[in-house]
């Protein structure tokens, strides 16, 4: 029951939705009583309370078995309201939040308060995307909180777990056709109680994952972390009181939705901005699963914001695609928790929570589409979820930095996220046990140039602030490789006047196992399209190419003491390729895949993380800059003289020619300029290319297809942009049809 007039919660959350609409304040708070009487107690318990959900996520990773969770981190905790909204959250994944507070409305919305009823001690999960889940290997958990005989709160948690049971073994399923295929289903579920799980649920895990000791594992750390919050907290209420806890939790919600509308109305312009942005799927002749799967895909990730008078946002995501078939489409329930990862870090919260959300309309995404899949598709597969919304989310960075550059505010600033490409291996370890999972190098891109200065080098990730790849050592422990080398990759990232940081290269070699399977796997990668562009004349980060060399002479190279391969090298001219000999080797092999075979003893990976992007024309780059990376290594000499103009020479320390530089950049502007033509005439040849569907793929053309089709609207702009005929569709030409 809730502590409003002994209203039960659905009726509470009615009540929550009619104050909000009426006042357009959450819980209708148009005063912040508790921090406007006592600012000091309310400043020191939201840190109380931050802190406690930082604790459970130490002692939940901790407790958990899978290095996903044990040594990378990749989980959360987070304390709600009885009503679900999330108060604060822990380090970790911080793109679920919204989720969780989502799945505890849904369990108050299906009536759960009713049958099976919420007790202390209770424990209930979902990692359906059905219902509101991101993918089937990210297992949501939530507990209700009591004090005394009233429900006072809940905690809930997410990990991401090794295996899930799907039809490829580990936990980034982007091979999966449909949801079928997605593996253990734990849909909106009660799994435990008196803070114990059920045995059927042990024996679901034991009899339908490849890891089921690691799950399982895992599964303990969520409920330690969830049971460290409840102990915590009961703590904190006897020592503040009941009405303290329950008024300031309401008012660190409001507070939150505040700042972030402040912010908005401050720093940014009232209007519409609209950024487009693409994702491909290359799989055509690669491995795959059914016969349907044989193609290249490409997503339309359009987004439109519009900022309002009042400085509420408003989303849509018309235009977005139509599903695929593999595991890369998302409900909108996690695209929306996504979005308020991707707004704390563009918007940035004091106090980070479901407030701002309460700011936005977001437009449910057209149904059938990769954002809206199950309204017309609900076989869709969200193996994978992430791997168009992370893409999606970074352009908030371009249309929000436009916007603060329009008010002055260049440190806020930043240009387009680093995308994410995972390694997985599946198979047995040097212990001879069955292991499955990520080795979490994705979770340190490089970070986005700002409006005033270079990005962070392999030290962010768009899905969690951390950053944290975990040790190589403790790596080599659980699967079945050695690291040759972990580097940061020279021109890995964007080209600007202030660069994108640098992402990293990991270089394994496989050891004591007999067969193990490497998937370079996408969780937000492009295969061959450019689709984060950066900012303001800035050049993209090129697509990761991984490489791998499988049945090598590698065992003989280290007997001879001969160089093995710790780097890519220059990528014209690789340690890999130069270094070893394989009956098969790959040595720029487009992701995402599976390799042919099973790895054995000796073979190599190289396997590359991305930089972000950057921002402003790499022409204007401080020669003093250019020379400062050519002196690190983060840069080679022909990458400074070919992009950024900057000639420089060698004497066992690069030093920038400054006359040379000039004429050079002169130059590199002159034939810019030979080579631009004015807008009309581009214009107008491309709307005869555009017309005739002229050298457009069919994934191309597949894309604008369903795109026109599920947002109509979009579609009329569409043609008008290119004045085309009212009925015109994109189709491929008859010879392409039957082709395919």
């Amino acid at each position: 029951m809730s502590e409003d007039k002994g209203l039960k919660l659905k009726e509470q959350l009615r009540v929550n939705d009619r104050e909000l609409a009426d006042t357009g304040h959450l819980f209708g708070l148009e005063k912040l009583e508790r921090k406007e009487s006592d600012p000091g107690t309310y400043e020191a318990v939201w840190h109380i309370l931050s802190n406690l959900c930082n604790a459970a996520w130490s002692v939940g990773c901790k407790v958990s078995s899978s290095p996903i969770a044990a040594e990378g981190g990749d989980a959360l905790w987070a304390l709600h309201t009885p009503t679900g909204e999330a108060v604060c959250v822990s380090r970790g994944i911080t793109a679920h939040p919204g989720l969780l507070a989502d799945m505890i409305r849904n369990f108050i919305e299906l009536d759960y308060e009713d049958y099976p009823g919420f007790h202390q001690g209770d424990i209930f999960e979902n990692n359906d995307p059905h219902y509101g889940g991101i993918h089937a290997p990210d297992f949501d958990m939530a507990m209700p909180i009591f004090y005394g005989d009233e429900l006072v709160a809940w905690t809930s948690c997410v990990s991401h777990v090794s295996d899930c049971g799907s039809v490829t073994p580990g936990s980034i399923g982007f091979l999966n056709p449909d949801c079928y295929s997605d593996g253990l289903c734990i849909a909106m579920e009660k799994v435990g109680e008196a803070d114990k799980f059920y045995p059927w649920y042990d024996m679901r895990i034991k009899s339908r994952t490849r890891t089921p000791d690691w799950v399982l594992g895992d599964a303990r750390g969520r409920l330690a972390g969830c049971i460290t919050v409840r102990e915590k907290l009961i703590e904190v209420i006897d020592k503040y009181g009941l009405d303290f806890f329950r008024d300031a939790c309401k008012e660190y919600v409001e507070d939150s939705r505040r700042y972030a509308v402040g912010r908005v109305r401050t720093q940014a312009v009232p209007g519409r901005i609209r950024k487009s942005q693409f994702k491909d799927l290359a799989m055509k002749g690669k491995r795959v699963l059914l016969g349907k799967q044989d193609i290249d895909c490409l997503f339309n990730l359009p987004m439109e914001l519009e900022i309002k008078a009042d400085a509420n946002v408003a989303i849509s995501l018309r235009g977005a695609s139509g599903t695929v078939p593999f595991g890369e489409n998302i409900s909108p329930t996690a695209l929306k928790s996504g979005l308020l990862n991707g707004y704390s870090h563009i918007v940035g919260f004091d106090m980070f929570n479901s407030g701002p959300s309460a700011s936005w309309e977001v437009e449910t995404p057209p149904g059938g589409s990769w954002a809206n899949p199950f309204e017309k598709d609900f076989s869709a597969s969200s193996g994978v979820a992430w791997a168009p919304a992370v893409m999606w989310m970074s352009s908030l960075y371009e249309v929000f930095g436009r916007l603060y550059h329009m008010r002055g505010f260049i440190e806020e600033m930043a240009a387009g996220a680093a995308t994410t490409m995972t390694a997985e291996f599946a198979g047995i370890n040097q212990t001879g046990q069955y292991v499955a999972g990520l080795t979490l190098e994705q979770a340190c891109n490089g970070s986005p140039a700002r409006g005033f200065t270079d990005g962070e080098n392999s030290a962010w990730c768009i899905y969690t602030p951390n950053a944290d790849f975990g040790n190589a050592e403790i790596a080599e422990l659980y699967y079945p490789v050695l690291y040759l080398g972990r580097n940061l990759e020279p021109d890995s990232a964007g080209y600007g006047r202030f660069r994108g940081g640098l992402g990293h290269t990991a270089v394994w070699m496989v050891h004591n196992t007999p067969s193990i399977e490497y998937q370079c796997g996408c969780a937000g990668i492009r295969s061959k399209t450019i689709s984060n562009h950066g900012m303001y004349g800035a050049y993209p980060a090129v697509p990761d190419r991984p490489a791998y060399a499988h049945d090598t002479n590698v065992k003989e190279l280290i007997a001879e003491q001969k160089p093995l391969v710790h780097e890519r090298g220059d990528p014209e001219d690789q340690q890999i390729t130069n270094n070893v000999k394989a009956r098969e080797l790959e040595d720029a092999a487009i992701a995402p895949f599976v390799t042919p075979e099973p790895l054995q003893d000796y073979d190599i990976i190289v396997h590359p993380v991305s930089g972000a992007q950057s921002m402003g024309d790499p022409l204007d780059r401080a020669p003093a800059a250019v020379e400062d990376d050519l002196n690190k290594g983060w840069v080679r000499a022909g990458v400074a003289e070919r992009v950024h103009g900057v000639v420089a020479v060698s004497n066992g320390r690069w030093t920038v020619d400054e006359k040379a530089t000039a004429e050079k950049r002169k130059t590199l502007r002159d034939e810019r300029k030979g080579k631009a033509v004015p807008f009309r005439q581009w214009w107008d040849e491309e709307r005869k290319r555009v017309e005739a569907c002229e050298n457009m793929d069919a994934a191309v053309i597949e894309m604008w297809r369903s795109s026109m089709e599920l947002s109509p609207g979009y579609g009329d702009e569409l043609r008008a942009f290119w004045r085309l005929p009212e009925d015109f569709i994109f189709e491929l030409p008859a010879a392409g049809k039957e082709e395919s």
